[in-house]
This record gives structure tokens, sequence and C-alpha cells, in this order.
């Protein structure tokens, strides 16, 4: 028996799945509740935007790769280098345990696997090497070429015809060097200064040398020498009839300034200490040294 068009739609109303939406016959757009304080409230066109891809942060540092292809060692791709590091097995290991022989086997096989991984490792590491060095190369001559282009080229149309009105004269580069009347006197006088100098540095050079060579006579050089000091030194009379006192009881205090400058300054005791001076120089100067 048929059912009606109607009771038949009303039977099956119970049968949609909740999650289909009903396709309404209007065109206009659902309405949305959106809020007046809401940005969305009033419908304003975007203007197209790319992609912003976000790029993750990868938390830790990588270490550098180790160089194993350095230079001054051997060549790590020669047959005769690669059998030498991965040695083929020259005798084989029986047992009479199914387990144990079954463990043998797999270890064998285990270190097959690590010499062919060490073989091939190698090869690809070096072939890997060799593309990086090409590019780096290419690369390099590329950045070169494109400087030395850009070096000699020509000067722009823009360029020449936005500069400033420049005379010939002035340009650089258009009369070459410049003409230099004075270099002559100045590099001659510039030459005197320096040997001067130089005569000034080799004379002191000359006096310290003298006066160390003077002092050098009472320069400690020999064991014989040090004995003789110490035993001058820490002598039971080096500090006079008072040895539990200073050694200032043995020599005078140093002079201090007051004294120095009275001295200096005493009548009779100035000239004399002035005419000492100036003998002492004179002296200097005819033996050629330190006194």
């Amino acid at each position: 028996m048929a059912l009606a068009p109607a009771r038949s739609r009303a039977a099956l109303s119970h049968l949609r799945c909740s999650q289909i939406s009903i396709r309404h016959a209007s065109t206009s757009p659902p309405t949305v509740k959106i809020p007046p304080e809401s940005p969305k409230f009033i419908a304003i066109p975007q203007p197209p935007q790319p992609q912003a891809f976000h790029k993750p942060y990868l938390k830790g540092v990588l270490p550098l790769p180790r160089d194993i292809f350095r230079r001054g060692q051997p060549n790590k791709v020669d047959p005769a280098y690669i059998a030498a590091v991965t040695p083929e097995p020259t005798t084989s290991k029986h047992h009479a345990s199914p387990p144990a022989q079954a463990r043998a086997d797999w270890k064998a096989r285990q270190a097959a696997t690590r010499r062919q991984n060490l073989r091939e490792g190698l090869v690809q590491l070096r072939q890997r090497k060799e593309r990086a060095d090409r590019r780096i190369t290419a690369r390099s001559a590329f950045r070169q070429a494109e400087h030395e282009r850009k070096i000699h080229a020509p000067e722009r149309e823009d360029e020449r015809l936005t500069n400033p009105s420049v005379i010939a004269a002035l340009r650089p580069g258009g009369l070459g060097v410049l003409p230099d009347p004075g270099r002559e006197a100045r590099v001659a006088k510039m030459k005197a200064r320096f040997e001067a100098k130089e005569r000034k540095e080799r004379e002191e050079r000359r006096v310290r040398l003298h006066a160390l060579y003077m002092n050098a006579r009472d320069f400690i050089v020999t064991e014989e020498a040090l004995n003789v000091k110490v035993e001058e030194v820490f002598s039971e009379g080096w500090f006079g009839e008072h040895p539990d006192r200073s050694i200032w009881d043995k020599a005078q205090f140093p002079d201090t300034v007051q004294r120095m400058l009275a001295q200096v300054n005493a009548q009779g005791m100035g000239l004399a200490l002035i005419t000492r001076q100036r003998l002492q120089r004179v002296a200097e100067e005819l033996t050629g040294g330190k006194m």
C-alpha cells in the first residue's frame, strides 16, 4: 500500500542527520548575530594579503660538522684506505648451541652492515664536499665578476644628467697628478730631519751602553763576589756598636728635599756644586761616556 507524499516525508523526517543543514530557497545570507560593539559589525572589504607562514623555533644548537677531509691526511676514498679501515673478518665463529650460533650470526651481519655504511658514507661525504666546494667557488667567482663589472661600469645616464655642472679642470682624474713645485725641497727637509733624529737616537744608545759598561764594575757576576758581599752585609759589625738597632746607625739618613735645597742655596756651596757638575760633563764629553 503506497503512502501519501506528505505522510512519507513526515515519516522520514526523523531519519535526517542532525549535522546536515537545511538549504533554504532564499539567496540572501542568513542573519548573523554580531553585536554593535564588535569590529565586524560594519562589513569592510579586506585587501588581499600574502599568507605569513610561521617558522617554528627549534631549540638547541647543532654542533659544527667535523672536517674529515683535511689537508695532509690520506685520501679516505682510496680503495686501499677503505680496505684498511674496514677489514673483512678472517675467522668465523661456530657454536654448538643454536642460540649462541644465532647471536654470532647476528653480530656478523651487524659488523658487515657497519663496514658497508662506513664505505658508502666516506664516498658520499666526499662527493658532497666536492659539490659544496664547486658551489662556493662558483658563487665567489660570480661575486667577483659582478664586483669588477660594477667598478668598471660607465656612468649611468640619469646620474650624468642630474649631476651638478663641474668644469673639466676640477673633475677627479681630469688633469692627472697635480703639480707640486716645492716637493723636492720638502723631501730634502724631511730627509735631513729624519737623519738628525737617527743620529740623536744613535748617540743616546751609545751613551746608555757606555753608562752600562761603567756601572758594570759593581755588578755581581760570580759566586765568589756574591759570597764576599753576603759576608760583608751580614757581618756582626755591620750595624756598628749597637747591633740591635737600625741600619741608619751605620749609615746616615738619606738627604731630605729641604737639606738638598739648603746645600744648593748655601753660600759658596751652590757655585761649587754647579762647577763640579760642569767639570763632570766636560770630562764625560772628553772621555766619550758617563763617569
